[in-house]
């Protein structure tokens, strides 16, 4: 790749940051430190099988390409919490220790949350916004690729404006 490839790329990469940063909706009554990071040095090909109390089959996979990092979060949000829009570029399970959610797809579906429920989040744009008195605890467990951030801000999806989540 000759130099001034290199300078137009750069200065692209540049420009689209600075748009999604201008796009992107913010985060409020946030704390969240990682309290754990790890590294997987090759692609992840695991699963394992059991039963339900009830006798049932059940079974689980996971499966990955290249280098990861697995990396477990402490969140806490305040009342009037809101997380904005975002992706994951990997994948991240999700248990809501305390508190209440509204959580919405990039359609602006909604589902509630509530204290002792968990759920499963990826690269689709999604949001949530903490609903009630309290503010909320949640825990996260992250598979990315390796360098890659936990999250990429994304700009509102059109139908957010009417429902006042942008």
């Amino acid at each position: 790749m000759n130099t001034r490839t290199k300078v137009v790329i750069s200065a692209s990469a540049i420009a689209c940051t600075l748009v999604g940063l201008a796009l992107a909706t913010p985060i409020v009554n946030l704390a969240s430190p990682l309290f754990s990071v790890g590294q997987h040095p090759s692609d992840i090909r695991t699963h394992g099988v059991g039963k339900t109390p009830g006798g049932e089959s059940f079974e689980v996979r996971l499966n990955s390409e290249g280098p990861s990092t697995m990396s477990n979060q402490d969140v806490a949000y305040g009342v009037g919490g809101v997380n904005g829009w975002h992706s994951h570029p990997g994948m991240v399970a999700v248990t809501l220790v305390s508190g209440s959610i509204q959580w919405f797809d990039e359609n602006c579906k909604e589902t509630d949350y509530n204290a002792g429920d968990s759920w499963t989040e990826g690269s689709k744009v999604h949001y949530f916004r903490v609903v009630g008195t309290t503010g909320i605890h949640v825990t996260a467990f992250f598979i990315t690729a390796q360098g890659a951030a936990l999250r990429t801000d994304e700009a509102a999806p059109a139908c957010a404006r009417g429902l006042g989540l942008d």
